[in-house]
């Protein structure tokens, strides 16, 4: 079960277990099927008929030891749709879309292999994950990944994003050790928005459907 224990208390932190809908638009958990035996587990981690799950061109698994941290990232030109088939971590997200209804709203959970769900993580939310064990993620997306606009992050640990972390040594990556400021990740943010939307002429009218992630005009300008 999601351990809704483990977060402290934060104005803009969501520290429950999670239902099918969150508090940040367009971050919806979708259950998955899981097939147990003797052996182990098959698990159904996707299907493009479920709630919420958009059409997916790549996929991605991530496998990291425990204490490992990734993020915090922000993706411009692409949804995820996460998925834990093996270890526990805790997620944070944070939604940094100034014209979103949820902007400024974040959440954070411990999140384990036998939970049975999956999250939809849209472009414009920021995340962390930590790994508290051994484990792999994998994830889809919406779009296939370009180094061009995959650049936008800032340090886990930042206020503004309204997480709680353990103090504990974590392992991150050069890159992440060297990300900046929340301010920055957001101005960085909101300019390769407007860079992607002129490459692709633009973002209001890519369809959505069953609006699995906030439509696009959530994309500040």
């Amino acid at each position: 079960m999601l351990n809704k224990g483990a977060i402290s208390a934060h104005p803009c932190l969501e520290s429950r277990v999670i239902a099918h809908k969150t508090e940040i638009m367009g971050c919806d958990v979708v259950p998955v099927s899981a097939n147990r035996d003797a052996r182990g587990c098959l698990y159904e981690i996707y299907r493009q008929s479920w709630p919420n799950a958009f059409p997916t061109v790549q996929w991605n698994a991530c496998a990291s030891n425990a204490g490992v941290v990734r993020g915090a990232h922000v993706h411009v030109d692409y949804h995820e749709f996460y998925t834990l088939p093996r270890g526990r971590v805790t997620l944070g997200l944070a939604d940094i879309r100034r014209a979103s209804p949820t902007f400024g709203h974040s959440m954070q959970f411990d999140w384990a292999e036998h939970d049975g769900v999956a999250v939809v993580v849209p472009w414009g939310v920021a995340h962390v994950v930590l790994f508290q064990e051994d484990s792999v993620l994998a994830f889809g997306l919406s779009s296939y990944w370009n180094a061009e606009y995959d650049v936008v992050g800032c340090q886990w640990d930042a206020p503004e994003l309204g997480f709680v972390w353990p103090s504990k040594s974590v392992v991150r990556s050069k890159r992440d050790s060297a990300s900046g400021s929340y301010a920055a990740m957001l101005e960085h943010y909101e300019e390769r928005s407007r860079a992607w939307r002129a490459a692709i002429g633009t973002a209001a009218s890519l369809p959505y459907a069953n609006q699995p992630a906030p439509d696009p005009a959530y994309l500040s300008s």
